[in-house]
């Protein structure tokens, strides 16, 4: 099994110094207890947890899907899997988006 998240919400948050206002999505986090214990340890001081569900939220400013999978980099910075928008971005910087979305068609 892996670290799976799914949204859960967002909110807006401004930023003490420039004074611009970005989104923030929110995230709650499943995964086997093992899992569960290292997300908690590579969140250190920003681990957080639902009031009401008592499941772990991860939050980010970039929004990549309803549902993502979330990895534990060897610095211990938790991100999620973007490995199908990696793809999906390099088929179009190579072939034009025409071509991406005919090979995606095709795909399917």
């Amino acid at each position: 099994m892996a670290l799976k998240a799914k949204f859960s919400g967002k909110h807006t948050k401004v930023n003490p110094i420039t004074g611009k206002a970005f989104p923030v999505f929110r995230f709650k986090v499943s995964g086997s207890t093992e899992e569960l214990q290292q997300f908690e340890t590579a969140q250190g001081d920003n681990y957080r947890i639902d009031e009401d569900t008592q499941e772990p939220l991860w939050f980010t400013t970039r929004y990549i899907s309803d549902n993502v999978e979330l990895i534990i980099t060897d610095n211990n910075r938790v991100i999620a899997d973007d490995s199908e928008l990696s793809k999906l971005q390099s088929l179009v910087e190579t072939y034009g988006e025409s071509v991406a979305r005919l090979m995606l068609m095709q795909k399917s």
